[in-house]
């Protein structure tokens, strides 16, 4: 009965750290709260893998101050590999590609899906962007990062990179215009783990 007990603790603890069970298809993210307090947002740079589906916000030292569960692309619309530069920066932002028409008196849905609609826009209704908050572009054909819903693991966007609603706005908070955005193909996974230093208490 003891070890089935430790077991159970082990179990519960590990579920604890991470904020999800495991096998969970609900993106999860960290951070050290440490290094995220003492960063200079002139100093920062963002990696994204798109192998790993996942991105890491470092600082000067290259240390990784938080890492997160992220959705990049679908095949057909990838995310741009390659350097980029943070172009703009909004905390309140709509896309005016994807998007829905609504009725203008209930604001309800005419068009859930307004790129796949042909013809003039629906009689009573208006076209309402996709909101994507705490918008950093990367490119001025449209794509940049922001929050977004997706499962772990899974590419769901247009070429953005959608992040956690939790990790988004503290990478907002540490990254200027200008900020570098490198997008990967290969797994970074080994050599991130190398930089970064989570530990007890500092996670979520």
């Amino acid at each position: 009965m003891k070890n089935i007990f430790r077991g159970v603790l082990i179990l519960l603890s590990l579920s604890s750290v991470s904020c999800q069970w495991i096998g969970s298809t609900s993106p999860s993210w960290k951070v050290n709260k440490k290094l995220y307090n003492k960063a200079e947002a002139a100093e920062t740079e963002v990696v994204v893998s798109i192998w790993d589906q996942k991105a890491w916000l470092l600082d000067a030292e290259g240390m990784v101050i938080l890492k997160t569960d992220v959705s990049t692309g679908v095949p057909g619309k990838d995310t741009p590999v390659g350097k980029h530069k943070v172009l703009e920066k909004m905390k309140q932002k709509r896309s005016n590609r994807y998007g829905k028409y609504v009725d203008i008196k209930t604001r309800k849905p005419v068009v859930e899906k307004s790129w796949l609609h042909e013809g003039p826009v629906p009689a009573g209704s208006v076209y309402e962007g996709t909101e994507m908050p705490y918008w950093m572009r990367l490119t001025w054909s449209g794509v940049g990062v922001h929050v977004g819903d997706f499962k772990k693991r899974t590419r769901a966007s247009f070429g953005c990179i959608r992040v956690h609603e939790d990790a988004q706005p503290l990478i907002f908070g540490k990254t200027l215009v200008g900020t570098g955005v490198t997008v990967f193909e290969k797994s970074l996974l080994e050599k991130m783990a190398e930089k970064e230093s989570f530990g007890w208490g500092l996670n979520y």
